[in-house]
């Protein structure tokens, strides 16, 4: 009985303990003055390292159950009932980094999705700018090509014109 509550207790323990890092360091200055500080990390177990937790507790609340000690067993509760936060907790930090991946993924599509629709307007005006500038062109070059036609023709006719007054 000792023993199992004992193990129960150190399981209480090691899984309170389980998300927490701390460092200690020591400081010594010129008059030898020695200061301790203590630094702690909170880091969310895995959802599997939380479920594997609610599955001991609730094999140490079955045992002190069948064993009939009653001390054992509400310290067995409030393990499992602690294991089983911390799986909720771990479950709940999964489910919101799955949801916070996907904005991000949603967020870049939807600006893919916009640079698409720009690139294509830019390749319609490039289109419409070039189809202008073809034109102009065309425009430009038929009116030299009849401006020379008419110099051309002026050209002959005052040369017909000299040649029948000699």
């Amino acid at each position: 009985m000792k023993n199992l509550m004992l193990t129960a207790s150190a399981a209480a323990l090691l899984f309170a303990t389980s998300c927490t890092k701390q460092e200690k360091t020591v400081v010594t200055d010129n008059n030898n003055d020695t200061v301790a500080v203590v630094t702690s990390e909170t880091s969310t177990l895995s959802e599997t390292d939380a479920k594997a937790a609610v599955d001991k507790a609730q094999a140490d609340l079955d045992a002190a159950i069948k064993n009939g000690d009653k001390q054992a067993e509400a310290a067995s509760r409030k393990a499992l009932a602690d294991a089983n936060a911390a799986w909720d907790n771990a479950k709940a930090a999964m489910g919101n980094a799955a949801q916070d991946a996907k904005e991000g993924v949603d967020q870049a599509i939807d600006k893919t999705k916009v640079a698409a629709e720009n690139a294509k307007q830019d390749m319609k005006d490039a289109a419409q700018d070039t189809k202008e500038a073809i034109n102009k062109t065309t425009q430009d070059a038929k009116a030299a090509s009849k401006k020379a036609a008419d110099d051309t023709k002026e050209a002959y006719n005052n040369t017909l014109e000299k040649m029948k007054a000699k």
